[in-house]
């Protein structure tokens, strides 16, 4: 029997955020014994026509395929505000129970997600209406650019971390293609019977830009049971909380590699 293995952490930066925002967190579950990975998504950082479609297949292209097949480690994957949509649908046919009616050895043994936004998908909606057709006023539209942009992203993504932590923070952000928000949302995994009871979901009880009040009203809504924590920051706690947020993660992390 092969020894044992902790499984990697693959998370998926959110919008306007880079892999440099998860650094410190990384740099924790790393000294934990886990191993990590992260990338910027297609639609971060390009005004181009680049769909959240996109987004779904880099993930699952070229950040879970590669450490199941090749690697041949198992995964939990850490979502963040928008990238919860792309994240869940790139696990489809990941579980668990689909990789071994595949004879696969390793697969997705659950999905963290923080802050996220729980859209089911696969219904011709895109971002835009998942958000009541508004966006957060806090998000501008650059119809010309193609771009989402946030001008002032310290109050809704970095109000409670340290203040020079947050000023770099916000010079490490990138504007997002428009297109990513106004394309259909693919279909997630979050509700399906092969991810069942392997799905948490941490909540940012003071988040600006997702309310503490929406998130538990999307998790509401889902009609699924979820493994639920919350953390006393806002929506960026893998800044402003980075040591209680691995905390949490590698206690979730421990619950999902027993199912």
């Amino acid at each position: 029997m092969a020894p044992y293995q902790k499984p990697v952490f693959v998370i998926v930066p959110g919008g306007a955020q880079t892999p440099s925002h998860y650094a410190y967190l990384q740099h924790l579950l790393l000294s934990e014994g886990y191993g990590v990975l992260s990338a910027l998504l297609p639609t971060i950082g390009t005004g181009a026509k680049v769909t959240i479609e996109d987004d779904t297949e880099y993930i699952r292209s070229r950040m879970l395929l590669p450490i199941l097949d090749i690697q041949k480690h198992n995964i939990i994957i850490i979502s963040h505000s928008y990238s919860g949509i792309p994240a869940s649908a790139a696990a489809r046919g990941l579980s668990k129970a689909d990789r071994a009616a595949d004879g696969k050895d390793t697969s997705v043994l659950g999905q963290i997600f923080i802050a996220a936004i729980l859209a089911r998908g696969g219904d011709g909606k895109d971002v835009v209406a998942t958000f009541g057709g508004q966006l957060p006023p806090h998000i501008q539209v650059d119809e010309n650019g193609n771009l989402i942009k946030c001008d002032d992203p310290k109050p809704p993504l970095f109000h409670d971390v340290p203040s020079v932590l947050a000023d770099t923070a916000v010079l490490s952000c990138m504007n997002q293609s428009l297109t990513a928000f106004r394309s259909p949302c693919p279909e997630a995994t979050w509700h399906t019977e092969a991810f069942k009871g392997c799905c948490a979901y941490i909540r940012t009880v003071n988040d600006q830009a997702v309310p503490y009040e929406v998130q538990n009203m999307m998790i509401e809504v889902t009609g699924q049971e979820w493994i639920t924590r919350d953390i006393e920051t806002g929506h960026s706690p893998q800044l402003a909380a980075p040591d209680r947020l691995s905390g949490i993660i590698i206690e979730i992390a421990k619950q999902l590699e027993a199912i």
